[in-house]
């Protein structure tokens, strides 16, 4: 949503909000932040786009969580109450009508960690061969970095922006952030199947 943007940010946007078409898949993953790439990852879902959704739920989405409308009841705020704050991410999977919860150990370089612990899920799960990983459209460029370096070469997965407000300030941001993970990223061991 860059029409808010002043005019020379609209095109630092564009370059970042790098967005795949919707496709069926196996899985839709759901990155944490803002409530809007929940509700949109549910309508996916809902929708049949795939048999099974992933929620990253970080420390500050967790009162808000129960909310959502998901396909079976849950409440994660006594699950993560003894666990101290800055230890607080998890990842949510709904499949038909079961859900689980698994406690993710806290990383540095948030989107860069859930990436990777999206892939060593995924190593657990070898029959998911496709995924729509679903976040903020400014932050698809960065998403695509970790996705390339950090999956598994046998996944197919395509990046969907769910629909959100973005602010100047968020594209600057952004834009910081790309050198920054650049120079992670490069220096990350690969995946076991990388070349």
């Amino acid at each position: 949503m860059s029409a808010q943007l002043p005019m020379a940010l609209r095109w630092a946007y564009a370059a970042l909000a790098c967005a795949d078409p919707v496709q069926d898949a196996d899985l839709i993953f759901v990155l944490a932040g803002r409530e809007t790439r929940k509700v949109y990852g549910l309508k996916l879902f809902a929708e049949g786009r795939a048999p099974q959704i992933l929620l990253s739920v970080a420390r500050f989405e967790i009162r808000r969580f129960v909310k959502l409308d998901f396909p079976v009841p849950l409440d994660l705020l006594p699950i993560a109450s003894p666990i101290p704050p800055p230890q607080r991410h998890f990842f949510v999977s709904f499949e038909g009508n079961t859900c689980q919860v698994e406690h993710i150990p806290a990383r540095g370089l948030g989107t860069r960690g859930e990436i990777q612990a999206l892939g060593q899920w995924l190593e657990a799960r070898p029959r998911i061969r496709s995924a729509l990983l679903v976040t903020g459209g400014v932050h698809l460029r960065r998403v695509r970095m970790c996705c390339r370096k950090l999956l598994a070469p046998g996944l197919a997965w395509r990046l969907v922006a769910a629909p959100e407000e973005v602010r100047a300030r968020e594209v600057l941001a952004e834009a910081a952030k790309i050198p920054l993970y650049r120079l992670v990223l490069g220096l990350a061991p690969r995946p076991a199947g990388h070349e």
